[in-house]
């Protein structure tokens, strides 16, 4: 496909000619591959889940969760424009979503690589890398496949890098409402690229180079995540004044150009690790991003800060997931706060409540009846904002718990209305207990 001439590349996009694989399908490869089926291309998901491959076939879901896949994924295998497999078949165009990560603070991006060392045949093909890598790592993709095979990036195959941007719970409404960014390494790439995304999406943003588009994933992160650390540091400061954050929060926000986010812990699979994509790599080129390390800094100690919070022993923590009413527990920060909650004291009772749970194994009780959680607890934690907790039945809680104390991590409960329940009342940015004299 690569070599082919543009009225080529272009008439076999057209007619739907062009063989696609997605590589990695979570949340973004699976909905990317099928709304790729969707729109007509034969498109092969890659995975090395076994069982997940197994379903994806019979056409059943692993986010039953996100709005339409369920019903996308069916369509599409019966029509036969979608299958998955667990054999990588490098096709016309290849698409690279497998999971990064961090280990520490350093990036953790070996599933990347091990793709790049596992292409034996890129002659003529397109790859394009959609997973979160810091930046130069699409150079390094390239540089990996043109060691193993003799074939160049530029020459013999083409090569580009367009970040996912998709959010749970509505990854496909996403896609086709976002803009696609789309940097590659010459411009034959990017039109393969960008004329096959465009066939969803509804704008393609062309940039100068790969490593503009890394940066850019990077930095849409690492925004969100100053932008919640300014609003913690808020929190903190009128817990100072034994003033409530949410007031000055709204009334900050009835300026125009001021768009305060509301405080809270910061869990997922992006904002928490995508700063550490850019502060590990470009420390090692002589510079230290300090304003972007210390945003980490405030939101991690928010954790420390939840706990100081707790009293009593047995503790019941309202929500898993790291989003709310999408059912999302891998990096999740309720994670965090039962690790920081153990290493503060082993005399902890700990059981999570989620409707969202299913058949998952934690090494802590998890109970998915809410009033059985609440049950006999000291102090009660809403650490994740599910709409199902907005109806708590207060003097049905005030009877189950044998504390009092209602620890509000979300600021999602009324506290007047907790308080008229007999029971007390903590969050962040509203312990309502001045620190100092006004």
């Amino acid at each position: 496909m690569y070599l082919h001439s543009i009225d080529e590349i272009e008439d076999k996009i057209r007619n739907r000619e062009v063989k696609i694989s997605v590589i990695g399908l979570g949340r973004v490869g699976l909905p990317l591959a099928i709304t790729l089926a969707d729109c007509g291309f034969d498109t092969l998901g890659i995975d090395i889940n076994n069982e997940l491959v197994a379903k994806l076939n019979e056409g059943v879901s692993p986010f039953p969760d996100e709005p339409g896949v369920s019903e996308l994924l069916k369509s599409t295998v019966e029509s036969g424009r979608f299958k998955a497999s667990t054999v990588l078949e490098e096709r016309d165009f290849n698409i690279v979503t497998v999971p990064t990560l961090i280990k520490g603070d350093k990036p953790d991006i070996e599933a990347v690589y091990a793709v790049a060392n596992a292409i034996r045949a890129p002659h003529g093909k397109v790859f394009t890398v959609e997973s979160t890598v810091p930046p130069l790592t699409t150079q390094q993709f390239g540089d990996i496949i043109a060691r193993n095979t003799g074939y160049k990036p530029g020459e013999d195959f083409g090569l580009a890098y367009s970040p996912e941007r998709i959010q749970a719970p509505q990854v496909l409404r996403d896609l086709k409402t976002y803009p696609k960014i789309v940097g590659a390494i010459d411009d034959k790439s990017a039109f393969i690229v960008a004329t096959i995304y465009s066939c969803f999406a509804p704008d393609i943003i062309r940039v100068s180079s790969p490593v503009v588009a890394e940066i850019d994933k990077i930095m849409e992160n690492a925004h969100r995540d100053l932008n919640i650390a300014f609003a913690n540091e808020l929190a903190m400061i009128c817990e100072v004044y034994g003033v409530d954050v949410y007031e000055v929060i709204r009334t900050a926000n009835s300026q125009p150009y001021c768009n305060i986010l509301n405080p809270g812990l910061v869990g997922g699979h992006c904002i928490p690790m995508d700063p550490y994509y850019i502060i590990s790599e470009v420390e090692k080129r002589g510079y230290s991003p300090n304003l972007i390390k210390e945003a980490r800094r405030i939101n991690e100690d928010m954790v420390e800060h939840v706990v100081s919070m707790v009293e009593g022993e047995r503790v019941a923590i309202l929500g898993l997931s790291f989003k709310q009413d999408v059912r999302a527990f891998e990096h999740s920060h309720t994670l965090k706060l039962i690790d920081a909650l153990r290493r503060h004291s082993h005399s902890y009772s700990i059981v999570v409540h989620d409707p969202y749970l299913g058949n998952e194994d934690f090494d802590f009780p998890v109970e998915r009846d809410l009033y059985t959680a609440i049950t006999g607890a000291d102090c009660l934690i809403l650490a994740t904002a599910h709409s199902y907790y907005k109806s708590l039945d207060w003097e049905r809680v005030r009877e189950c718990m044998r504390g009092d104390l209602i620890v509000d991590v979300r600021g999602l409960f009324d506290m007047e209305r907790v308080k008229k329940s007999g029971l007390r009342y903590k969050g962040i940015g509203r312990d309502g207990s001045a620190k100092c004299e006004i």
